[in-house]
C-alpha cells in the first residue's frame, strides 16, 4: 500500500473530494525537503495536536493551516468574497428592498411566537402550507427536511433546487455525493437531520425578507431536535441560522452560536466544486465539528 493510500485509510477519506488539496501538498512538500526557502519565515508556536486524532491526521491537519495562512498573505481578495458580493447584490431584484412597516413587525413577531410552540406535526403542516414570502408562489411542495428528530448533527444548506425540491430532499445529486463524503471523513458518521434555509424553490436567491420569513420555521425545527452541533454550509444557510448577513469568510473557523448550540459555518459543496482551493479550508472546518462532535 502506497503514502497515498495509507493516508486516505488513516484519514477515512476518499480521495473525491480532498486529495488533490491535502495530499499533493504532502507530497510536494516531501520532494522539496531539500529546497532552502527563498525568505525566512517568522517564528511558529509548536502546533498543538488533537487527541481525537492520528499523528497522520494531526500532519496534515497542520499542513493545512499552514496552507491556508499562506494563502491570505498572497492574495487578501477570494474568491469566496467576491462570490459573497455577488450574493449580496442578487438578493434583490430592484437594488433595494422597501422597509418593514411597524404592522409587518408585529405580524412577524406574532408569528415567530406561534411557530415557537409548535410540534413537529404542526410545523410539518405549517411549512407545507406556508405563504409567508412570494417563494410559495412558484413551489411545487415546500421541502421539510429529512433525518433523525433526536439527531446530534443539524445541517443547514441553503435553497433547495428545483431537482431538492422535486425529491423533497435538502440536498441532491453531486452536492450531496460530496457531503456525504465530508461526513464520511468525521469517522463514525454521526446521527443527522437536513434542512434548508428557505423551504422553496424559486427562480433566483431569496432575498432578506425571504430568509426571515423562513427563519422561525428552520430555528423551530433546531430547538426540536436538540443537536448537539450545527454545520451551516452556505451564505444564506449561514445568515438564516445565525440572523446575520457577515461573509462565511468572516465566520467560518470558529464555533459560532445559535440557541446555545455550537455551530460551525463553511462551504456549501456545489461551491467547492466549483473552487477546489476552499476544500482545504472546509477539511478545516470539518476537523473542527469532528473535535465538538467527540467532546
Amino acid at each position: 500500500m502506497n503514502r497515498r493510500a495509507v493516508i486516505l485509510q488513516e484519514l477515512g477519506l476518499n480521495p473525491q473530494w480532498i486529495r488533490h488539496e491535502v495530499l499533493a501538498a504532502i507530497e510536494a512538500e516531501e520532494a522539496n525537503t531539500a529546497v532552502v526557502p527563498h525568505h525566512i519565515k517568522p517564528e511558529a508556536t509548536t502546533p498543538v495536536n488533537d487527541p481525537h486524532f492520528s499523528p497522520i491526521a494531526n500532519a496534515v491537519h497542520h499542513r493545512i493551516e499552514e496552507q491556508i495562512a499562506e494563502s491570505e498573505q498572497k492574495n487578501s481578495s477570494s474568491k469566496a468574497a467576491a462570490a459573497h458580493l455577488l450574493l449580496q447584490k442578487n438578493k434583490t431584484t430592484s437594488g433595494s428592498e422597501k422597509r418593514l412597516s411597524t404592522d409587518d413587525i408585529f405580524r412577524n413577531d406574532a408569528r415567530s411566537e406561534c411557530i415557537s410552540q409548535m410540534s413537529w406535526e404542526e410545523l410539518r403542516v405549517e411549512i407545507a402550507s406556508c405563504t409567508a414570502c412570494p417563494r410559495h408562489q412558484q413551489r411545487e411542495q415546500a421541502v421539510f427536511g429529512t433525518g433523525q428528530s433526536d439527531a446530534q448533527l443539524f445541517i443547514v444548506s441553503d435553497a433547495p433546487s428545483k431537482a431538492e425540491e422535486q425529491a423533497n430532499l435538502a440536498i441532491v445529486g453531486p452536492a450531496q455525493r460530496m457531503l456525504s463524503q465530508m461526513l464520511i471523513s468525521l469517522g463514525q458518521q454521526p446521527a443527522s437531520f437536513m434542512s434548508n434555509a428557505v423551504k422553496c424553490c424559486g427562480p433566483r436567491n431569496p432575498t432578506s425578507k425571504e430568509l426571515a420569513a423562513c427563519a422561525p420555521l428552520l430555528q423551530r425545527q433546531i430547538a426540536l431536535v436538540k443537536p448537539k452541533a450545527i454545520f451551516a454550509i452556505g451564505q444564506f444557510a449561514a445568515e438564516v441560522t445565525l440572523n446575520t448577513p457577515a461573509p462565511i469568510r468572516e465566520l467560518r473557523g470558529k464555533a459560532q452560536q445559535c440557541q446555545d448550540i455550537p455551530t460551525f459555518v463553511s462551504y456549501h459543496p456545489s461551491y467547492l466544486q466549483r473552487n477546489l482551493h476552499d476544500k482545504a479550508k472546509a477539511w478545516q472546518d470539518l476537523l473542527q465539528l469532528k473535535t465538538e462532535l467527540n467532546r
